[in-house]
């Protein structure tokens, strides 16, 4: 799916005052992550990641069941703090993680979201279409089904994305079809996914949109 301005929107997006805009007191060397997401498994292990990355790191969090899985996740680590010195506590201010919680928006809003980000943690195939045409790196929360289809699903994906084994690695521990530490976040993976997402990408953009290629469709069997 593919709208016909979605380019020119988003060549013309500027994401320094996107961010400017959205939160006055940014750090410039912050690296922006989105997360959109059900109730991830290794959520609690990601937010332990990125409070202890040399990177620091802007966590922006959607309103619902993303929101209430984070702060699900902090709660617990409050209890913890109280029992271990030195643990790096997960709060709001100048931290290596400092966590925005995001009221609801639109759709158009959503993507602005996607392009002002450096990664895009999504769940849902609409929002990983979205974050596909974002270009970022891309971390899919896929809808698990009790049977585990879902797993088929997701390889399915990951091969089709030509995914590094980092992300493939990082994939399974996220949708807890594996567990193992995740894959470190650190410029040199993010770059690979990077590059991942972009080929991805490139490969869309050469072929119609969905509906041209469905209007095609029906033209021939007239």
């Amino acid at each position: 799916l593919r709208e016909l301005d979605l380019a020119d929107r988003q060549a013309r997006f500027d994401v320094a005052a996107w961010r400017s805009a959205h939160l006055a007191a940014a750090v410039p060397s912050e690296r922006w992550m989105s997360l959109f997401c059900y109730e991830p498994p290794a959520l609690a292990a990601l937010l332990d990641q990125l409070s202890h990355a040399s990177t620091p790191t802007r966590l922006l969090v959607t309103p619902g069941r993303a929101s209430a899985a984070v702060q699900a996740v902090l709660e617990v680590k409050k209890g913890e703090i109280k029992h271990q010195i030195g643990l790096q506590p997960f709060k709001h201010g100048r931290y290596q993680l400092s966590i925005s919680y995001l009221t609801p928006c639109t759709q158009s809003a959503f993507d602005e979201l996607l392009w002002a980000c450096d990664v895009n943690l999504v769940r849902g195939e609409d929002s990983l279409v979205r974050a596909l045409w974002a270009g970022q790196p891309i971390v899919w929360h896929i809808y698990p089904q009790h049977d585990n289809a879902h797993h088929d699903k997701l390889q399915a994906f990951l091969d089709w994305l030509q995914a590094p084994q980092s992300l493939r690695q990082f994939h399974a521990v996220w949708n807890g079809i594996e567990s193992a530490p995740l894959a470190l976040l650190d410029d040199a993976t993010l770059h690979e996914w990077r590059d991942c997402v972009h080929s991805a990408r490139a490969r869309l953009w050469a072929q119609k949109d969905l509906l041209s290629q469905l209007l095609g469709f029906c033209l021939e069997k007239r």
